[in-house]
């Protein structure tokens, strides 16, 4: 990351418009791409790009690491490339407004297998060769078994598959091999649309920042794959899951139910796994946030037969290990520690030791019982300054939602009675080296727009419209990244 301050916007790929019923990597991306540019914007935050569970649709528990999410192709580029015909999308009604994710996920299903029979006489995309083919083989196998078991956990697959038996293995490759061709030509699609979008936008000197969930869903391809790198019980089911103990905020904690790692076996391995999953998300960013950065120092084991997060207990990690592979290899400099809840001076120790830019947000700034690290004239240089991130309202619903002594504090740390945008701008005043808003704080929208709301579900689903990024909002943005000499 540069040392001169920079300014960026968090927007997931999800909201964009777009006439498909989800934001995609379509012609709305490259607009985006180009009012980032003329708002004088460095940086472009998104959220995870893999695949989503059905079960709350959140990219932070995904079933896979390596794949991606195929509701991010964009249709019209398969029309365009010769794929598909207009015929080939007419009939289906998508949502305008918001994320209607199991319509998007079928819709498009049946679309892109539409394009995959296409693709059989045209060889227009070539499965065999594209860069990711042996990164996504695995999990494009372990989704064949899923649509050919019905649905079913992998733990109650067969035992020969679901210890990965490897005459089962073999067996299961060959009588699925169109289905997992069909997987392997998503995966060829997903990969070259985004790292089109992603080679336009660099060439326009926007760098696309990326976030890294630290754990899995216990239903992916990884745990499938690699189940000692796991605590686990012998039949493979997670012994223990990840969470995080009860706080100010949730009396019982955050359960999340994620298989924790089991960092002995990961460092006897030499860190193989991660490390190929570090390489390959910097490559797909140019910044990368590395989500639930205590975890790497020590993390809230949860019993798996537990229902709350309440009877954890901590268990040290291996981060210092593992990040002094990453130094060694030069792979640091373009990470961020996403360092915010719990956080001890060990955490605060492993981050500084390597370096890593860390995150605070103005959201946590305004306690009225004592004066916050968090608060603007508080902020240092190194790190990313938010006004809040995809966890926290919007700054309009932020600060409808404050009582009247907080907000009388705000208004007097401002100087202005116009709170939000006010808040926008001394976030740009900050040291920080980049200040990052949400679009929707931009965009002046409240908390019917927020993106997530931890611990419930019915998030990720909000959406722009069309019209909604014009050349008076890029003025005023670029003008405010002038006054901040952010530019």
């Amino acid at each position: 990351m540069s040392g001169n301050r920079k300014a960026g916007i968090l927007c997931p790929v999800f909201s964009l418009s777009s006439k498909y019923g989800i934001g995609s990597f379509g012609e709305s991306a490259y607009e985006f791409v180009r009012f980032l540019k003329k708002s004088k914007q460095t940086y472009w935050q998104i959220l995870p790009l893999v695949p989503i569970s059905s079960d709350g649709n959140s990219p932070y528990l995904s079933p896979s690491t390596f794949a991606g999410n195929y509701m991010y192709i964009d249709i019209d580029k398969l029309i365009e490339d010769g794929l598909l015909t207009e015929r080939d999308v007419r009939g289906y009604k998508f949502e305008d407004d918001f994320v209607d994710y199991d319509y998007v996920a079928k819709a498009k299903d049946q679309i892109l297998r539409k394009a995959f029979e296409n693709n059989k006489d045209l060889n227009i995309i070539d499965t065999e060769n594209f860069s990711e083919r042996e990164l996504v083989r695995g999990f494009c196998l372990f989704q064949a078994l899923k649509k050919y078991f019905n649905g079913k956990s992998w733990l109650e697959f067969p035992d020969d598959i679901k210890y990965r038996k490897k005459k089962s293995v073999d067996y299961y490759e060959k009588l699925l091999a169109s289905e997992i061709e069909y997987n392997v030509f998503v995966q060829a699609l997903f990969y070259k649309q985004y790292f089109e979008l992603k080679n336009y936008a660099n060439d326009l000197g926007i760098k696309i920042f990326g976030d890294l969930p630290i754990y899995v869903s216990k239903e992916s391809s990884d745990m499938w794959q690699n189940p000692d790198m796991f605590v686990m019980n012998e039949d493979l089911s997670p012994k223990l899951v990840a969470g995080v103990p009860p706080d100010r905020f949730s009396e019982t904690g955050q359960y999340w139910g994620n298989p924790v790692y089991d960092w002995d076996y990961c460092e006897k391995t030499g860190f193989e796994w991660w490390l190929k999953r570090l390489k390959h998300n910097l490559k797909m960013y140019d910044v990368l946030r590395l989500d639930h950065f205590r975890g790497f120092e020590a993390f809230w084991a949860i019993d798996a037969s537990e229902n709350t997060a309440e009877n954890g207990h901590w268990i040290k990690a291996k981060g210092e290990e593992f990040f002094g592979i990453l130094k060694k290899e030069n792979l640091i400099d373009r990470i961020v520690a996403e360092d915010l809840g719990l956080i001890t001076d060990d955490v605060i120790n492993l981050r500084d030791r390597f370096s890593f830019k860390g995150m605070k947000v103005m959201q946590f700034a305004f306690d009225l019982n004592e004066e916050s690290d968090y608060l603007p004239h508080n902020v240092g240089k190194d790190c990313v300054y938010y006004t809040g991130t995809h966890d926290n309202q919007t700054l309009r619903g932020f600060v409808n939602s404050r009582g009247s002594d907080e907000l009388e504090y705000i208004k007097n740390y401002v100087n202005s009675d116009d709170v939000q945008e006010a808040l926008i701008k001394v976030a740009y005043m900050t040291r920080a080296d980049l200040c990052m808003c949400q679009m929707q704080d931009f965009l002046d929208l409240d908390d019917d727009y927020r993106t997530n709301t931890p611990n419930t579900l019915g998030n990720w689903t909000w959406r722009m419209k069309k019209d909604w990024l014009t050349d008076e909002l890029e003025c005023k943005i670029s003008l405010i990244v002038k006054l901040y000499n952010r530019d």
